[in-house]
């Protein structure tokens, strides 16, 4: 029998259409059960295709930021560290492996033959010097709190080394890398800034050390200042009183020197001073005058 086409809506009055059939065209009505199912369907991620806004997922970030970094593709291009620092770095094994800065501060050290550089000194001095009661210059040197010197003719022998200076006739302690035996290495290096060895390295030249029993040698090394670092060697005074002692480590070798010293400026007259040939790398000077910093320059000739 031919169905009866409706020709105007139907008012259910809020009942349901009960025994409804599975819709088969687009034309006919769904019931819930068919319904449900196909929300259910495109309700499933599985099922999604095309984009999704990341603002849609709402545990998106929490996710992306959980990830380690070895659980995301690796970068296929350099990275950026925004001038941040990588932290807790292990020491590398491998050779593209990245290194740590003790890593390459241990291979620095390591390729010097030894030498462990310590740093800076104000300046350093062969006059002994009271470590319990610091005088107020060193050397010629007026010194700021806080400037370390290079104490290398003590008196008492286990007092040379590096030494802080805080304020005048206050006691002067080591310096912090330099405080126990394990940091007072031999070969431990400095720079000198000022004072009679000015832009000289010194090196603790010691085979073995114990801090507070054995007494810190030293030699200083100046390639800059010397006319031939073989034979010759030039610097300028400290500040020395008249009738003290001006000590200076030419590193030559060789007592067979000979000693001039002049007036560093006009007229540049050389004067006469008493010299004594300390050691085969030192030569004490005494002047019966008053010399001031950098006023007079001493150069030492090695002859054989």
């Amino acid at each position: 029998m031919t169905a009866k086409k409706a020709v105007s809506g139907k008012d259910m009055n809020s009942l349901p259409i009960n025994n409804l059939g599975t819709a088969t065209t687009s034309d006919q009505a769904v019931n819930k059960g068919q319904m449900d199912t196909q929300s259910t369907a495109d309700r499933s991620r599985a099922n999604h295709t095309g984009t999704q806004l990341a603002a849609t997922i709402s545990d998106f970030d929490t996710q992306v930021r959980t990830s380690r970094p070895e659980q995301l593709t690796a970068p296929t291009g350099s990275l950026s560290m925004n001038t941040q620092k990588i932290v807790n770095l292990l020491d590398p094994t491998g050779a593209q492996d990245a290194a740590t800065k003790n890593y390459v501060d241990s291979s620095v050290a390591t390729s010097a033959a030894g030498l462990v550089f310590k740093g800076k000194v104000r300046a350093a001095t062969a006059v002994n010097v009271s470590v319990t009661s610091a005088p107020s210059t060193i050397d010629g040197v007026t010194p700021t709190a806080g400037d370390v010197f290079l104490l290398t003719g003590q008196t008492t022998g286990s007092e040379n080394g590096p030494r802080v200076w805080t304020a005048a006739a206050a006691a002067m302690a080591y310096a912090a890398n330099w405080n126990t035996t394990a940091l007072a290495t031999p070969g431990s290096l400095w720079v000198v800034q000022q004072g009679s060895f000015d832009n000289q390295l010194a090196i603790m030249s010691n085979d073995t050390f114990t801090l507070g029993i054995t007494t810190a040698a030293f030699v200083f090394l100046n390639p800059a200042s010397a006319a031939d670092n073989d034979t010759g060697y030039t610097t300028t005074s400290p500040v020395v009183s008249a009738g003290a002692t001006w000590t200076v480590t030419h590193s030559l070798g060789s007592k067979a020197v000979t000693v001039a010293v002049y007036r560093t400026a006009s007229p540049f007259d050389e004067v006469e001073v008493y010299i004594t040939r300390d050691t085969t790398t030192t030569i004490g000077i005494t002047p019966d005058i008053a010399m001031a910093s950098g006023e007079y320059t001493v150069v030492v000739q090695r002859v054989i």
